[in-house]
């Protein structure tokens, strides 16, 4: 339940598009001396190409007062191309399919747009259909790493990915202060997401090796400090889930004397929660 909101508004500015290629070894570096401060930079993620997982494209939306190039506030309503609708699939099919997407992004970002800021925002969730085919599923995993150990992090990453064949379609980099304030903060200081985009089957012994790779991968993070997002699949052990939220115990006791009855519920809650609470 939300029982009170504060919102703060931004100005709907007019953003440019830029973009770097690099080795993923440079990317850090080139985040903190480039990024990191930088106060016209309103957007930015990072994309790490699969299979070799070798290159990085940095992407910055950066405040600008050259003119627009698209001149509309907000994205249209409008179908997905035939090209957004097969992406997926054509990417998930093959190594060939993956190359073909590199040889799409370098052609797409050498252009150099210039929009509104809630243009860049205001893409429609329907974009990121299909969600899924027969007995295949396009699936997220998120990890949160804080930024220093970025450079620790990604080989493990890489080799744990590698080793178990995940079907990567696609991993984003992105940036996040500190969460101060939530007793499930998945940010706990100033972390890059890692955000998984992934296909795997939907039969139960898919799902149990999906479950390895998992728990091999919050092990990592957990090595380097960083916690990984809850409300993706329940494949993390309890004793995982307590060390990524050390918070967790003070969350159920209050969750406790506020909802004695456990009128608000769901899985993740009921997987994780003591014994000692119920």
């Amino acid at each position: 339940m939300i029982t009170e909101v504060t919102l703060r508004l931004a100005d709907n500015v007019k953003v440019k598009r830029v973009n770097e290629v690099m080795p993923i070894s440079e990317y850090y570096r080139y985040f903190s001396q480039h990024i990191r401060s930088d106060k016209t930079a309103i957007f930015h993620n990072a994309i790490i190409y699969p299979p070799d997982f070798k290159k990085v494209r940095s992407v910055t939306f950066e405040q600008t007062q050259e003119p627009v190039t698209i001149a509309s506030r907000l994205r249209p309503l409008v179908k997905p191309t035939l090209w957004q609708k097969q992406k997926p699939k054509i990417i998930a099919s093959s190594v060939f399919g993956k190359e073909l997407r590199k040889l799409h992004d370098y052609v797409d970002y050498a252009r150099r747009p210039v929009m509104w800021r809630n243009y860049e925002a205001s893409f429609n969730v329907a974009s990121l259909k299909p969600i899924a085919y027969k007995n295949k599923s396009f699936v997220l995993e998120e990890f949160f790493i804080p930024v220093e150990r970025f450079d620790n992090f990604y080989p493990e990453l890489i080799a744990i990915l590698k080793k178990h064949r995940v079907n990567v379609m696609n991993i984003s980099v992105r940036h996040a202060n500190r969460d101060s304030g939530s007793l499930l903060a998945w940010a706990r200081t100033e972390v890059f997401a890692f955000v998984i985009y992934y296909q795997q089957s939907t039969d139960e012994r898919s799902k149990e090796q999906v479950g390895v790779w998992t728990r091999e991968l919050i092990d990592a993070v957990l090595v380097n400090g960083g916690s990984y997002f809850l409300p993706y699949q329940l494949h993390a052990t309890s004793e995982q889930f307590q060390q990524a939220y050390p918070q967790a115990a003070q969350f159920f006791k209050l969750k406790a004397r506020i909802d004695p009855e456990n009128k608000f519920s769901n899985m993740l809650l009921e997987r994780y929660r003591p014994e000692t609470v119920q």
